[in-house]
């Protein structure tokens, strides 16, 4: 894993200084080497965090001729293979690494070589000859990618914090603010500011400068398939256990050693058998927990280590916990939330953050995780919504007027379509529900730039059953742009590594491939995933319910961190003063009611992103250099 960003247009627009400004702020993501690229037109900027390849795999990589060069992030899974087959069509390459592989694979097969790669990966690759830069986002969008661009000139990096220096300061996107407060996350290719977008899973952006003109074109080279197998439970459960275990044996680092992240549930636990079965040895697994809240008694909800100590005794791991204490929460909360380089007001970012921070402290470069599971085989019990609903109106209309009359909150929503009702796993707000939270100001900025929610229309197909719809807007919106960023962002910040085996590809499309009652039924949840891991685990992992990655926040919010909470919202210079009414922020913090908790957290989080960023914006936007820019008349080279 690396961190890469990179310059393109006139001469005038290759800022050096700005360039390495640009690459420095990343160094968390890279560590060990830091390599420059400058040409007239084009400028790359590098750092590596050495997994592959240690001691070879500088970058940028190039072709034969050098006509063709390339930086990336990410790992791809199949270069031996792939390196094969390039040399024994004449190809010659030079390094042993997984990188060098693309610039030949585009020769080899021009704007197709994503489909050939089996990995995660963000990808800049300039083509002399045609004069044109491609950039690339994997398919499932596990390594993000940011744009900034306007008629003459293009800047990209793995973190949005990376385009805000050197320039103008960019203006709030109103658009982004309604999106974020339905999702807790900015949909892809929206983020919070105007002008800056994210490059949307499986997808290359061609860029190209003509006639005194940027031009930016996408290629879609992957889209979520949706044609259904017919095959029984048992032998779809015997390919998942196939594909899965090669899934996880082509991640396993060579030249570096490699932990999990356990919570003792079945996805992680299922890894953490397959992989001692093959390697024969005793994993090395860690966990997180925080110390109790005052409002807060099951121990379930504030921490998961009993159920990862449990499971590690029977699993005979090497296993390494620790129990966060609350004042180290507070003391280290906003360096968290704005390490997230994005306003995610998902909780689980906290867990996160000092997981990595503990593995990274013990040594550990390379972490495998079982994210991306509950979305492909449906883990989460917001999947059983739709069979209540239909529940509910197979009754009396006589009982639904009861129940309208008892719950009228809970049962409004059985009056409303899918898109309507649904906003993701993490859904905040629907539509209606915003307005009267808005300023008039915000009210007429909206009504004039109508908010576009890109992925919302996957939960329109009638043909589909709500809960396969529910899943495919997942696996499209928010696994990319919460969970995966989440992840991508708080290891990086502590120079790890994570690695994904359910999300690979292969394993996807065929999970993909299996009818509804595989995943989820009325009863049971990762029906084919249960049954593929039920020879490798305990039955009592195996039937254990989902209890996620638990965080005692709304205790939190109603002890602990609620004078931190209402001074930030409160404040008369809040940023959100702008977009929403400060009297119904105060409302809702007087209510002192857990049922607005995760509105609260949303506005803190957002909150605290802004007054960052515009903070900083201070030291880092159109900042001058005494630096020369130092860049070549003709041809290109590092620096």
């Amino acid at each position: 894993m690396c961190g890469i960003c990179g310059l393109f247009g006139p001469a005038k627009y290759i800022d050096v200084p700005r360039l390495k400004q640009m690459t420095r702020i990343m160094k968390h993501r890279g560590p060990d080497e830091e390599a420059f690229y400058v040409s007239p037109t084009l400028a790359f900027g590098f750092r590596r965090l050495a997994i592959v390849d240690i001691k070879g795999g500088h970058q940028p990589l190039t072709n034969e001729d050098k006509r063709i060069r390339v930086i990336f992030n990410g790992e791809i899974y199949n270069y031996k293979e792939l390196r094969d087959d390039l040399v024994s069509r004449g190809h010659f390459l030079q390094q042993a690494g997984d990188g060098e592989v693309l610039a030949h694979l585009y020769e080899e097969y021009g704007l197709d070589f994503p489909a050939k790669l089996r990995g995660t990966f963000a990808i800049a690759l300039w083509d002399e000859r045609l004069r044109r830069l491609l950039l690339v986002r994997d398919r499932l969008g596990v390594k993000p990618l940011y744009v900034r661009y306007n008629s003459e000139s293009l800047a990209f990096a793995s973190e949005l914090g990376a385009l805000l220096i050197g320039t103008e300061k960019p203006v709030i996107n109103v658009q982004a603010v309604d999106q974020y407060l339905s999702y807790r996350y900015v949909p892809a290719p929206n983020t919070i500011f105007k002008g800056i977008y994210k490059v949307p899973p499986g997808t290359a952006l061609l860029v190209t400068y003509k006639k005194g003109e940027l031009q930016v074109r996408t290629k879609t080279f992957w889209l979520l398939p949706n044609v259904k197998k017919e095959i029984s439970l048992k032998e779809a459960s015997e390919l998942v256990h196939t594909t899965l275990k090669e899934a996880l044996q082509i991640r396993w680092p060579d030249e570096v050693q490699a932990a999990f992240y356990f919570s003792g549930g079945l996805d992680s636990s299922g890894l953490i058998a397959m992989h001692q079965l093959l390697c024969n040895e005793q994993a090395r697994t860690y966990a997180i927990g925080f110390e109790r809240p005052h409002h807060t008694r099951d121990f379930r909800y504030y921490s998961e280590l009993d159920q990862a100590r449990n499971a590690a005794k029977a699993l005979q791991t090497q296993h390494y916990e620790r129990v966060v204490p609350f004042a180290e929460v507070q003391q280290r909360l906003g360096q968290i939330l704005t390490a997230m380089d994005e306003p995610i007001a998902d909780p689980t970012a906290i867990p996160l953050y000092f997981l990595s921070e503990y593995a990274s402290s013990r040594g550990e470069k390379v972490v495998f995780s079982g994210e991306g599971a509950d979305e492909l085989f449906g883990g989460y019990s917001t999947y059983l919504e739709p069979s209540n609903f239909r529940r509910y109106h197979q009754l009396p209309n006589w009982t639904r007027n009861v129940l309208k009359h008892v719950f009228p909150q809970k049962t409004e929503r059985f009056s409303l379509s899918l898109s309507e009702r649904y906003f993701g796993v993490g859904g905040l707000l629907r539509f209606s529900q915003k307005q009267s939270l808005y300023t008039t100001k915000m009210l007429s900025a909206l009504a004039e730039e109508k908010s576009y929610f890109l992925n919302q229309h996957l939960l329109d197909d009638d043909l589909l059953p709500e809960e396969e719809r529910m899943l495919q807007f997942d696996m499209c919106s928010w696994l990319p742009e919460n969970t995966l960023m989440k992840s991508d962002k708080m290891t990086m910040q502590h120079g790890l590594e994570i690695r994904l085996p359910y999300l690979d590809h292969e394993l996807v499309e065929l999970g993909m491939s299996f009818p509804l009652p595989y995943k989820v039924t009325p009863k049971e949840s990762k029906v084919v995933l249960r049954r593929a891991l039920a020879g490798s685990l305990p039955k009592e992992m195996v039937t254990l319910p989902k209890n996620g990655f638990p965080v005692p926040l709304t205790a939190w919010l109603m002890d602990e961190l609620k004078p931190e909470v209402k001074n930030v919202l409160l404040d008369p210079g809040a940023r959100l003063r702008e977009f929403f009414l400060p009297q119904k922020i105060e409302k809702m913090l007087q209510a002192d009611s857990s049922h607005s908790s995760r509105l609260i957290w949303a506005l803190y989080v957002l909150e605290v992103y802004l007054t960052f960023w515009q903070q900083t914006q201070n030291n880092i936007c159109l900042k001058p250099s005494a630096e020369k820019n130092r860049i070549p008349k003709i041809g290109g080279g590092a620096i």
